[in-house]
């Protein structure tokens, strides 16, 4: 048998990086992979009447069971990198060819079309969807009814790589079942250009056969035999081998199907269930998903708990309330939403669950002024909407925004519909507040104003002594305390010295903390934006850390908090990924991972901080913020 992993030859290599679109699905981490196979799932769905079916699998397999697996890590131990994340992704991926057991993670689907015409192979036409699925990056099916193509949640056409980043080595397989009852298997491996046998090849690799007689690429039939590769019925089934080991957690992908699918599985459109990797079934319907997010292994049920997390309120918003009627309008055109609302004064924090008609949630929005408010709510509109939506969403299809169009009329637009967006949310959140609390009537303020003004006057009086002037008349004279002077002389004409550094203020830490938090003083930062990056500079000498009082420890994180034009900081926590494509180190290029407001292991070198943020649009460099260096005890 000649190559499984089919690499295309070039004449010289040019991209020593891998692909972007990896780290940006990786941070997205199991939630983004969930979402993008149950979305594709949904889009593919057959018999209305019925729900989709999509079964998870956690399971381990024995590494010689992967087709093609020796072939894929001859060209990984070809790799070299040429700077230091590059260098560092691609040692780890060789560490893996020594593992003997291999974690997988599986995406069945059932009740769906599954992929047409792999008999074709790469024929490059738009009917034939193995093709487009398997041999084209950046494109999707376009479905001929536009009712479906409106109601589909992909969009950009480079979600499937969201599979591959979920892999340590960046390695996928499909096994594909059409109407035929044809079995086929497919995959990707995605790695950067590199040389191998003397010979030059792209960074995409795919598992497949190439035709004699037009060497075009054309799938295997699925022979393997192992059922984590099995597809016997109609429909898709992804196999992630070398999963990431913080994407292969049960309760995580629990909460992943829940929290962005519930409106979907409500309205009996979809069906999950997640075996672990002891063979336990969990089935999420519409029937048990009620008592899931209730249930404390998955969620946090307290009211004062729910923070970051609103899964629990919006199914009982669902379930107990009906829906407003809610229009919002950009500068053209008018659109029509239903919105389930509730006001309660036990919720902590206010947000509104933004939804395709597909049942897929795009975001929790949070409404400007009011994400504090006690209220929740679900906004889900109908076709003409879900268009509209569809436009203004990201990639990963987790945040509406006009930030990234770039039509100078749609961006005007979209920045309109949002805004009113925002406007229309306050309103009803308003008039819901001052429903909840009404006044009763006139308050009577005589005895109020009594009340204050005898106070008042016997804090006057406390404060002075009265002084008797010729008339008879008494005056209040103010009553000024005599100055000591401390004990060691008088420091009456000791000078301040301005030149003085100002000492460091250290956060006080609990007995049980493991860290320690130091304020960042101004003067110990320095920002500088050019073109579409922004590069921030901390001398920590300035800062109070010594590296002795930090055991030898070498690194840091960064935690941003905004301040505003009072200098308090602002409640609401920062989040990285409105406004970054990626963070890196000036000096070492080395790609640094965030958490919301959090820049994680940073490398303190000669006690300087300097980092590269490049930028999605220029809104980052109009905040202010304060700096604080989280360091290991």
């Amino acid at each position: 048998m000649g190559n499984q992993i089919q690499f295309a030859s070039i004449d010289y290599m040019e991209v020593a990086t891998f692909d972007n679109s990896l780290e940006h699905f990786h941070r997205n981490g199991i939630k983004g992979t969930i979402k993008e196979n149950i979305q594709n799932a949904l889009d593919a769905r057959l018999n209305e009447n019925k729900p989709v079916k999509v079964t998870i699998r956690m399971n381990e397999v024995d590494k010689s069971i992967l087709p093609g697996i020796d072939e894929i890590f001859e060209h990984i131990n070809s790799l070299e990198g040429h700077n230091n994340y590059t260098i560092e992704t691609i040692n780890y991926m060789k560490t893996k060819i020594e593992d003997k057991t291999v974690p997988i993670l599986s995406f069945e689907d059932s009740n769906s079309k599954g992929l047409t015409g792999a008999k074709n192979g790469q024929s490059n036409s738009k009917q034939d969807t193995y093709g487009i699925y398997a041999y084209n990056k950046g494109v999707h099916f376009v479905e001929g009814d536009s009712t479906k193509e409106i109601k589909r949640g992909g969009s950009h056409g480079i979600g499937k790589i969201a599979n591959n980043a979920a892999s340590d080595i960046h390695l996928m397989y499909f096994a594909n079942c059409d109407n035929e009852n044809n079995q086929h298997l497919g995959g990707t491996i995605q790695l950067i250009e590199h040389k191998l046998n003397n010979k030059n090849y792209r960074a995409t690799g795919y598992y497949s056969d190439v035709s004699e007689n037009n060497g075009k690429l054309i799938p295997f039939e699925n022979i393997v035999k192992h059922e984590a590769f099995e597809k016997k019925t109609r429909g898709l089934k992804i196999i992630i081998p070398y999963v990431r080991e913080e994407f292969f957690k049960f309760d995580e992908i629990i909460t992943a199907v829940c929290d962005n699918f519930f409106l979907a599985i409500l309205e009996h459109n979809l069906a999950v269930e997640v075996f672990d990797v002891d063979n336990e079934q969990t089935i999420i319907n519409h029937e048990t998903i009620k008592e899931l997010v209730q249930d404390t292994r998955f969620y946090k049920t307290d009211y004062s708990d729910m923070k970051k997390i609103f899964t629990p309120l919006y199914v009982n918003t669902l379930n107990n309330n009906k829906p407003l009627k809610f229009e919002v309008s950009n500068n053209t055109d008018t659109y029509q939403f239903k919105l389930y609302f509730v006001y309660n004064p036990e919720i902590i924090v206010g947000r509104v669950a933004i939804f395709r008609t597909i049942g897929m949630k795009i975001e929790d929005f949070g409404v400007i002024n009011n994400k504090r408010k006690p209220f929740n709510a679900v906004l889900v509109g109908g076709d003409k909407e879900d268009e509209y939506l569809k436009s203004l969403e990201n990639e990963s299809h987790t945040q509406i925004s006009y930030e990234d169009i770039r039509d100078e009329y749609e961006k005007k637009n979209a920045k309109k519909f949002i805004s009113n967006l925002h406007k229309e949310l306050s309103r009803i959140i308003e008039e819901n507040f001052n429903k909840n609390n009404p006044t009763d009537g006139k308050l009577e303020t005589d005895d109020l104003i009594y009340e204050t003004e005898t106070s008042f006057r016997n804090m006057l009086e406390s404060s002075s002594e009265k002084v008797t002037i010729s008339g008879g008349k008494t005056l209040l004279k103010r009553n000024v305390k005599e100055k000591r002077e401390k004990k060691g002389g008088s420091t009456k004409n000791k000078k301040v010295d301005k030149n003085k550094n100002r000492k460091p203020r250290k956060i006080k830490s609990d007995d049980d903390s493991t860290t320690e938090l130091f304020i960042t003083p101004t003067d110990a930062v320095s920002r500088i934006t050019i073109g579409q990056d922004e590069i921030i500079s901390i001398d920590l000498s300035k800062v109070g850390v010594d590296y002795t009082e930090i055991n030898g420890v070498n690194l840091c994180n960064l935690i941003f908090k905004v301040v505003d034009g009072n200098g308090e900081i602002v409640k609401d926590i920062f989040d990285f990924s409105r406004y970054a494509i990626r963070i890196n180190d000036l000096v070492s290029n080395r790609t640094y991972q965030y958490d919301m407001n959090k820049v994680k292991n940073i490398n303190m070198n000669n006690q300087q901080i300097q980092i590269r943020i490049a930028l999605k649009n220029n809104s980052l460099s109009r905040l202010k913020f304060t700096y604080e260096v989280e360091v290991e005890k």
